[in-house]
């Protein structure tokens, strides 16, 4: 029987950072991976923020594989919308470093790390968590003070112990290739009913010569024929036409950030909260920015030795503070997208290609906090607000969103 105070299922970036800030603090703590190796297979495009860097106490030396500087952005009729070009948006990493190294920095604060370890079965008793850890086709028991689910999209955690499931699921599919001609300071992006129904299609250069790339594609459509369809049309585009298929990429997206995210004993964080950016189904960042929420409060929690569900339930209400109402309103205008036809995109994109919203959107643009942009993109192009559905609300000052009296 291992005993840990904490638990952490899940050895991705968000379990690898929250698991290490909490082992600093002198509690012994534990990582459990289903998987032999930390940061495979990988299920990731790879395109995150610099200010990721701002979080994690890892370097960039070998995870960022290319600075991104603006995007081409393609209508379902062809029309390019370029935007950007002139700072950096964006780095490409490699996710398999990134995982890595933030699970080994957690190692060398003393986290016990467990691959091929999968969680079959999770129950409370008095005042810890009993798990079932499934090795080499061996049950072993472990138990906790405190379990954390970091265990992504399909969360076992978030199953066992009854926590509300996503809005949406995205399904993914996608691919590392070679023998592609690309402007490396660009991604291409892909929009429309026949290669991406409801969200968009990717292209992004994994290194400096422009040569490589991550491509990929997720549908809200749950058949697996969709899926494939739309790839086969993604690689018939003019900059894929050569490409060579390294390894293919595969996953599901979780949209929609759970209502609860604590009980007694139990918390989620990243993926398997739905802590995703609705608007481009990117995880990392904001699932570390939660995860640095969910450290602080287990680590007062263990210090007060208080693991009851009021207690936890501060995490909730941090995360939600800090970005609980970007990924809400995130979760309003993927509505609005998922409904627009290809003509209305097209219009939408040919009214954007006016020389003043294209500055604004350099300007303001933000992947992380892509609502920075919506006022001040109104106020340069105002015949936007046709597009609108009835759920937005505009005042003068600001822009905000009516959620109905209930949203975070």
């Amino acid at each position: 029987m291992n005993r840990f105070d904490v638990a952490v299922v899940g050895g991705g970036p968000v379990g690898g950072y929250v698991a290490g800030k909490i082992a600093s603090s002198g509690y012994r703590t534990a990582i459990f991976e289903e998987h032999n190796k930390i940061g495979e297979p990988l299920r990731c495009a790879g395109l995150v923020s610099p200010r990721i860097f701002d979080l994690v106490d890892v370097g960039q030396t070998n995870i960022v594989q290319n600075k991104i500087y603006g995007a081409n952005i393609y209508s379902p009729s062809g029309n390019v919308l370029t935007i950007g070009g002139d700072r950096v948006h964006a780095l490409v990493v490699n996710r398999s470093t990134l995982d890595e190294s933030l699970v080994n920095s957690a190692r060398e604060k003393g986290v016990e790390v467990f691959l091929g370890s999968r969680i079959s079965y999770g129950r409370k008793k008095e005042d810890f968590i009993e798990l079932d850890v499934i090795k080499d086709k061996r049950v072993n028991q472990t138990e906790c003070l405190l379990l954390i689910g970091a265990d992504g999209s399909g969360s076992p955690v978030r199953d066992l112990f009854g926590f509300p499931q996503p809005n949406e699921m995205l399904r993914s599919i996608g691919a590392e290739v070679a023998n592609v001609d690309l402007d490396p300071r660009f991604v291409e992006i892909f929009l429309g009913r026949s290669i991406a129904p409801g969200f968009f299609a990717w292209i992004i250069p994994l290194n400096k010569h422009g040569s490589e790339a991550r491509i990929g594609l997720c549908v809200e459509n749950k058949s697996k024929h969709l899926l494939k369809q739309c790839f086969l049309n993604l690689l018939k585009t003019r900059q894929l036409q050569n490409a060579g298929i390294l390894r293919y990429i595969g996953g599901s997206i979780p949209l929609g950030p759970l209502k609860k995210t604590t009980q007694s004993n139990v918390m989620l964080v990243g993926d398997a909260a739905a802590q995703v950016k609705p608007t481009s189904g990117g995880g990392v960042y904001p699932g570390l920015v939660c995860a640095r929420c969910c450290a602080s409060v287990a680590i007062e929690a263990l210090d007060e030795e208080d693991l009851g569900g009021r207690f936890l339930s501060r995490y909730h209400r941090l995360w939600s503070k800090e970005i609980g109402k970007e990924l809400s309103l995130g979760m309003r205008f993927r509505g609005f997208f998922r409904n627009l036809d290809d003509e209305q995109i097209d219009k939408i994109l040919y009214v954007l290609g006016n020389e003043k919203s294209v500055e604004v959107i350099g300007e303001y643009g933000d992947i992380d906090y892509p609502s920075k942009l919506v006022f001040p993109l109104l106020k340069a192009c105002p015949s936007l607000l046709k597009f609108l559905p009835s759920v937005f609300k505009f005042r003068k000052s600001s822009f905000y969103f009516d959620d109905g009296g209930g949203g975070t």
